[in-house]
């Protein structure tokens, strides 16, 4: 007998098909996910306290988890743990390997944490032991990190900070203090930008009083015209001292008498010279560095004068040079 399936009952088969199917692909992606489907290797290691070890706490290495914890049972006056490892995983358990129980954080659940040897140290073959260390206390974690050295110097500088906050908020203390003198200071500067806007005062005149400017500018104006006839009366003086030194090289005789002229010419030069860079000096010392040109070029006159009464060296001197008196431009 043939049996005859309606269209409903083949749609609700095909969907109980397909169901299984997916049931059995959640199953396998799930095994995979937990390894249900690998094959695991037995070790061993031993601790003093169990550090809330249970069954089936993680194992891992370099944080990635590899096994799992299957037995826990005191031997003696220790603790010893089964550890199932991933086969794939178990070569690289050595010698020189260490276990050690740790906690995500304090109050997180332990894992055993192991850490893998150098390539050179010998693999620990399965159902071996695998090296522990104790797990760190709390009181081992403060100390390594000096947790009350540490909370002395925040209660130190906490304390160092409530006293500077207490001295800034006394109305006598140097922030208050800094805070009255700032504005007094102001308080003379507008003053004295005030009486300066109202023409107040010797500067409030000047800048205020277009008259004085123009006095200030002709004044001005007077000693640059002072400095240009120096300039000119010093050039004329070089030129005086130049022949006087090529009449000297001519007339040893008079070499002594000469010199002692010519450093004179040269050091009012150089008066005149370190005068003429500032200009309020200079306006106070013209008469005098005016009065030493005139002295000066009235001693080289006496020595031309006396070297062309010589008869001796009259010949050899060089012809009187042509121009305007220096003394007549070097009169106020």
């Amino acid at each position: 007998m043939e049996l005859v399936f309606q269209r409903k009952e083949k749609i609700v088969g095909a969907f109980v098909v397909l169901m299984i199917v997916v049931l059995m692909a959640l199953v396998v992606l799930i095994g995979r996910a937990r390894h249900w489907f690998e094959t695991y290797v037995t070790y061993y290691t031993v601790f003093d306290q169990t550090y809330n070890l249970s069954k089936d706490s993680r194992v891992k290495l370099y944080t990635v988890d590899v096994g799992k914890v299957t037995g826990v049972k005191l031997v003696g006056d220790k603790v010893k743990v089964e550890l199932a490892i991933l086969k794939d995983y178990a070569g690289r358990i050595k010698t020189d390997s260490v276990a050690t129980v740790e906690s995500p954080t304090f109050i997180g659940s332990e894992y055993v944490s192991i850490k893998p040897g150098t390539a050179k140290a010998l693999p620990i073959p399965v159902n071996g032991t695998i090296p522990s260390r104790p797990k760190k206390s709390l009181a081992d974690l403060m100390a390594e990190f000096e947790v009350e050295k540490t909370l002395k110097m925040v209660i130190k500088s906490i304390q160092d900070i409530s006293e500077t906050v207490k001295h800034l908020r006394d109305p006598k203390g140097p922030l208050y203090s800094a805070l009255d003198s700032a504005a007094g200071i102001l308080a003379n500067i507008e003053a004295i930008t005030r009486d300066i806007r109202q023409g107040k005062g010797s500067l409030g005149k000047l800048v205020g009083s277009e008259e004085a400017l123009q006095k200030v500018y002709a004044q001005l104006d007077h000693v640059n015209s002072i400095l240009k006839n120096i300039e000119r009366a010093t050039n004329t003086a070089r030129e005086i001292a130049g022949n006087i030194e090529s009449a000297s090289a001519k007339s040893p005789e008079m070499v002594a008498g000469l010199r002692k002229a010519l450093d004179m010419i040269n050091q009012i030069l150089t008066n005149i010279e370190k005068g003429s860079r500032d200009v309020p000096t200079v306006t106070k010392t013209t008469r005098q560095g005016i009065r030493e040109i005139r002295d000066g070029v009235e001693e080289a006159n006496k020595v031309i004068e006396s070297l062309q009464k010589n008869f001796l060296i009259r010949p050899g001197l060089p012809p009187e040079p042509k121009g305007k008196n220096i003394q007549t431009r070097l009169r106020r």
